[in-house]
């Protein structure tokens, strides 16, 4: 295959990639969005007031299995007043392009008043873009495929609001619009991405019987926006469960751009120990892609440990976990 017809593919692949499907450009998105939150939002960093670690892996099928993965790690320090992180996200949503990014994180955690707390976040990462050509095959062996790469810093901030009741944020990412091009001559800005997200956590006790012991239900709705470039999505959600286990269910209003719109139904399980938690999420569309297209599966890891065994400096959240 010559070069030039692989510029066209990839040009047709860009225009072509159904909203279901991540294209080069624009971030990845997970359906747990709370199953890694300072992916979401670096405002999240040490709201647990633990040490975390966190992994999310989505797979969606298509002509190859593309896939994500993240891992994060954030504590919370006495010493810093807030919390800090490290986030690392590779993304092989395409048939020629990946993307690694690496980035720290760093939250400030306030008490704004005896109902609420107010966390305000910063990121700092590295990413770099490369080209997969080695997996074409040139018709002529002189003309190898090219070695292009790109890498550059990327910059995050972001704020969260709550009490032991609600919460919400605001975070934008990719604020220096980083240049992702992989020619010198050329430049491909990625879009800065906004997120706004809003919630309630509603827990309520119940009694077996007289000196038998209860249990906890708890329902939790939820609303996400996020904006990058031409991309537009709403999330609408409700989590519930018995604990350890989880439930729940979202509805994602995607915008590819004006009269093109895709819809998905992403059904969710967990089931959360404590120390330890596990989650799985489906996405179905509901716009009639092809069977081949529109189905994508997501697993999620989590440990905490090193929780304080005192009361420490601000309020824990009380947010879903998946």
């Amino acid at each position: 295959m010559k070069r030039g017809t692989i510029i066209i593919v990839v040009c047709l692949l860009v225009m072509t990639t159904p909203a279901t499907m991540t294209v080069y450009g624009q971030d990845p998105v997970f359906s747990q969005f709370y199953a890694a939150p300072i992916y979401m939002n670096p405002a999240f960093a040490g709201s647990t007031k633990c040490s975390r670690i966190a992994l999310s892996y989505q797979q969606f099928r298509g002509p190859e299995n593309f896939h994500t993965l993240s891992f994060s790690y954030d504590r919370f320090s006495e010493a810093l007043q807030g919390g800090f992180g490290l986030l690392v996200t590779s993304d092989v949503s395409n048939t020629t392009m990946m993307r690694n990014a690496i980035g720290a994180l760093y939250a400030y955690h306030l008490k704004l008043s005896q109902q609420y707390d107010v966390h305000f976040g910063v990121q700092a990462g590295y990413i770099r873009n490369d080209s997969r050509w080695d997996r074409f095959e040139f018709s002529v062996p002189e003309d190898p495929p090219p070695n292009n790469w790109n890498h550059t810093i990327d910059l995050a901030a972001g704020v969260l609001l709550f009490s032991d009741v609600l919460y919400g944020g605001f975070a934008m990412h990719h604020m220096n619009e980083p240049n992702m091009s992989l020619y010198d001559a050329d430049e491909s800005k990625l879009p800065l991405k906004y997120t706004a997200h809003l919630g309630a956590y509603l827990q309520a006790g119940h009694t077996r019987g007289a000196g038998r012991e209860g249990f906890d239900y708890y329902v939790s709705p939820n609303l996400i926006y996020q904006h990058q470039g031409y991309h537009s999505h709403i999330n609408l959600g409700v989590y519930t469960g018995v604990k350890p286990l989880m439930t729940g269910i979202w509805y994602r209003h995607w915008l590819r751009s004006p009269g093109k719109a895709n819809h998905t139904l992403v059904f969710l399980v967990g089931m959360n120990m404590g120390q330890y938690r596990i989650g799985y999420s489906y996405d179905y569309s509901l716009s009639g892609f092809s069977d081949v297209m529109h189905a994508r599966h997501e697993l999620s890891l989590a440990f905490r440990f090193n929780c304080p065994q005192r009361n420490i400096y601000g309020r824990i959240i009380n947010c879903p976990s998946f």
